[in-house]
């Protein structure tokens, strides 16, 4: 698999001593990532983003990783990250960390190519050197 990108990857999780929504940045290298920018046109004039992106992410790049459950199961995330629907994803390796101060609303403010996660596939068939997560993202 050709790769062509890295990326950042905030995991969404519910903190549960405070109740709040937190995220967990991790940064994966290597992976492929197709664009697709477009937009819809509606009828009071206006339009509206569909921007989507398509991302192959090799097993290999996967030191860390641990299925979605697991990883909301874990007390501390630091140093692991998973793949679910509803996480942002950027292209790129980005430093800023969403919380207190700092919006998922800032970061699409700040980066071209900020998305959420809306599908993952497990690719675990054939050789090791082709098998691959498959994320889908709007």
């Amino acid at each position: 698999m050709r790769t062509n990108a890295d990326l950042t990857i905030y995991n969404k999780y519910i903190d549960p001593s405070t109740r709040s929504e937190k995220y967990q940045r991790s940064q994966v290298k290597a992976v492929a990532w197709e664009n697709r920018k477009a937009s819809n046109t509606i009828a009071t004039g206006g339009s509206i983003s569909v921007d989507q992106a398509r991302l192959f992410i090799p097993f290999q790049r996967g030191t860390n990783y641990v299925k979605a459950k697991a990883w909301q199961a874990l007390s501390t995330k630091t140093n692991w990250w998973t793949l679910q629907e509803g996480d942002v994803i950027v292209k790129g390796l980005v430093s800023d960390e969403i919380g207190t101060g700092f919006t998922v609303t800032a970061l699409k403010a700040k980066y071209d190519d900020v998305l959420m996660i809306s599908s993952v596939d497990t690719m675990d068939s054939g050789s090791p050197s082709i098998q691959h997560w498959q994320v889908g993202a709007r």
